[in-house]
């Protein structure tokens, strides 16, 4: 990241949404309905992470 001229708070965000696709990924792979809620609100926390990053 140093000396790329890369923005850290837009990779930081690139970060967040790979982690909230991820949670996705593992709610619609989970069969556990405890599960299933834990990773939608960690999914929609890193989106909600990201956008404050981005526009914030």
């Amino acid at each position: 990241m140093f000396g790329t001229g890369l923005n850290p708070v837009r990779v930081v965000a690139f970060l967040e949404l790979i982690l909230a696709s991820y949670s996705a990924a593992l709610v619609f792979n989970t069969d556990r309905k405890a599960l299933k809620i834990t990773h939608t609100l960690l999914g929609i926390m890193w989106v909600v992470l990201a956008l404050l990053n981005m526009f914030a």
